[in-house]
């Protein structure tokens, strides 16, 4: 069966002229890439977010290991985990800075 709205529609949109179409077109492209652009960064912090939680889920076992069960107990246990946290990443960073200064 013929339709008269898909004919009046189709027929609107081949009077649109050819730049318009190209420039919706271009934004609609950038749009996509810009969403593959956020979605990569996030994947990026994403491991730094998973690459922390090993470096302290590691500290924490190594001061389990070093002092026993009870120094969880100890008011001040976090602050403990994130100064070592922080200096092995401050480690980490002199590392790759003094790599970079020798290139």
């Amino acid at each position: 069966m013929f339709n008269l709205k898909q004919f009046k529609i189709v027929k609107e949109l081949k009077n649109i002229k050819p730049e318009f179409k190209w420039l919706q077109f271009v934004n609609k492209k950038s749009a996509e890439n810009s969403k593959e652009e956020l979605l990569s960064s996030l994947m990026e912090e994403n491991k730094f977010i998973e690459e922390d939680l090993k470096i302290r889920a590691m500290v924490e076992e190594m001061l389990v290991q070093e002092f026993s069960e009870s120094v969880k107990s100890l008011k001040s246990y976090d602050f403990l985990v994130d100064s070592v946290v922080n200096k092995i990443k401050e480690k980490q960073l002199g590392d790759v800075s003094s790599l970079e200064e020798i290139e």
